[in-house]
């Protein structure tokens, strides 16, 4: 007991997500953490590596766009080996009522092409669908995620680019369990810095405003059951955005269905 005692608080101080019962359990310590970072920011630092020419890469996508009138994101999601590569692209809507409160550079953001500022009441589903649609030019987009709640908003745009649930059965809906599934992936991949985003400022900036929620619980009630499944949900909820995050999380949803490009083998040829 006392060797297995050691090596959860080993894993603990690692990431105290990861056993989140450990200090009521075998400390006697009422855990009281409400908000558990989604991960240290040395690692979100991290992501920031120079990306690869993945010019004809299969790749899946991820989309959140939670309100009209407010933020957008979509998230390019790449494979090779243990690494992961995503491309983004944001959306801020000129109206929203969010943007006095918001502490980052989001017009530099807009110069350097990071983010497009819709000067108008909402954002129209095309801004998302026209910035796909071009994407499919470079790259072979096999398939789209979304948070079920919000797939009414595009569902009929989605389609008109080659995205539905039906036909083509390449459009996925995400739901709490598909994000309780892919957090622990998500978490290992930030661990181990095998995330590789750019110049991504949008991404790591909403990253660092995203926080663990643990899923299913009733805390102090005697229904209370700790069962270890997350997802995910904002530490500042006005002047601070988690979209592009959630992009990301969405195309995590469904990374297998990325076919991994193959290196071609070097062949020595000798002439006679």
């Amino acid at each position: 007991l006392r060797t297995e005692i050691k090596k959860e608080y080993a894993e603990w101080k690692k990431s105290p997500a990861r056993l989140p019962a450990f200090m009521t359990k075998r400390m006697n310590i009422s855990d009281s953490a409400s908000e558990i970072q989604v991960t240290a920011y040395d690692n979100i630092k991290a992501t920031k590596a120079e990306l690869p020419d993945m010019h004809g890469w299969t790749c899946v996508a991820g989309i959140d766009y939670s309100k009209i009138t407010d933020f957008a994101s979509v998230v390019l999601h790449f494979r090779q080996g243990d690494v992961r590569y995503d491309i983004g692209h944001s959306w801020l809507c000129a109206k929203s009522t969010d943007i006095p409160r918001m502490k980052c550079p989001w017009k530099e953001w807009a110069q350097n092409g990071r983010l497009t500022v819709v000067d108008d009441v909402e954002i129209n589903p095309h801004y998302i669908t026209d910035w796909l649609k071009d994407a499919k030019k470079n790259y072979n987009i096999r398939a789209l995620a979304i948070d079920d709640f919000r797939f009414a908003l595009l569902a009929g745009a989605l389609e008109d680019i080659g995205f539905d649930c039906k036909a083509r059965k390449n459009l996925k809906m995400v739901r709490p369990s598909d994000i309780m599934r892919v957090a622990p992936v998500i978490d290992s991949l930030f661990a181990n810095h095998n995330l590789v985003w750019g110049d991504a400022p949008e991404m790591r900036w909403a990253t660092n405003n995203t926080k663990l929620i643990r899923y299913g619980r009733n805390l102090g009630q005697s229904d209370d059951a700790d069962l270890g499944n997350f997802v995910y949900g904002k530490i500042e909820g006005k002047s601070r955005k988690t979209d592009p995050f959630m992009a990301f999380v969405a195309a995590m949803a469904i990374e297998d269905k990325i076919i991994e490009r193959k290196s071609t083998p070097q062949v020595d040829v000798i002439m006679y």
